[in-house]
């Protein structure tokens, strides 16, 4: 009789992800019994995780040396790899410090704050109607015209960018989706003055014909949902826009450029 072969051991970081989540639950745990409010232990949890994320951040950053022997083509693409991930690392960072104030801030009801909502999968839209097209619209165009101060814009291309890329928007998330991009707005609202003063109108980068995106409202939608669904953002526009070059230019710009 044959022996099995043995189950190849998981991955390093697997392993790490599983015992961290078990060690955050105990953590959680612990400060709460010791009085800590919900938002706060939270908010301390975040903190400490955006710590570490800079700490790799801060390793990445100091491998900028080239491998010896590489080609200047190498070199280049090494460093700007090397870029590419320490603007991540940051962003992150950024991002769960960030989240994690805002969901302490927001007032919780004693039901919320005793038993978590049941997760349920993002129910998709098969189209998304007019009034919800120029609703958003609306409030992009306000935001877009408060950063930029331009109006030049191309008003039906919006409406048919809009259309499909809404359709990244859950049918749960659509009534109030207006609110949540004004909310994502005012907490990014530096980051995206700098995306707009680089590569927008009158922009110092400002290209238009190789990404016009960047001089259209409906960009502050695409970038929310970058941020939030990047992949399902990248299916329906790929499926629907015959601009596949378009989204990726402006993606980079948005993730790595600023």
């Amino acid at each position: 009789m044959g022996t099995s072969p043995e189950e190849p051991a998981l991955p390093l970081i697997i392993v790490h992800a599983e015992a961290a989540a078990s060690a955050r639950r105990r953590v959680s745990d612990l400060l709460e019994a010791a009085g800590a409010r919900p938002g706060e232990v939270q908010h301390l949890l975040a903190v400490i995780e955006a710590g570490a994320v800079e700490g790799a951040h801060a390793e990445a950053a100091e491998d900028t040396q080239v491998p010896t022997g590489s080609s200047d083509e190498f070199g280049e693409g090494w460093l700007a790899a090397v870029q590419a991930v320490t603007s991540r690392l940051t962003h992150i960072a950024d991002r769960t410090v960030r989240q994690a104030r805002a969901t302490a801030a927001a007032p919780k009801s004693p039901l919320a704050a005793s038993s978590p909502p049941a997760r349920r999968s993002p129910t998709a839209v098969d189209a998304v109607g007019e009034e919800q097209v120029h609703r958003v619209l609306e409030a992009a165009e306000r935001i877009f015209v408060s950063l930029t101060g331009y109006t030049g814009y191309d008003r039906d291309l919006s409406e048919d960018i809009l259309a499909v890329v809404l359709k990244a928007v859950s049918a749960e998330q659509q009534d109030g989706y207006v609110r949540q991009l004004e909310a994502f707005a005012e907490a990014y609202r530096e980051r995206l003055v700098k995306l707009y003063s680089r590569y927008g109108p009158g922009g110092t980068s400002a290209d238009e014909s190789r990404c016009y995106l960047t001089h259209q409202p409906e960009s502050v939608v695409v970038c929310e949902r970058l941020d939030t669904v990047p992949l399902w953002l990248d299916g329906v526009w790929n499926d629907e826009i015959d601009a596949e070059l378009t989204l990726e230019r402006f993606t980079k710009y948005w993730r790595f450029g600023l």
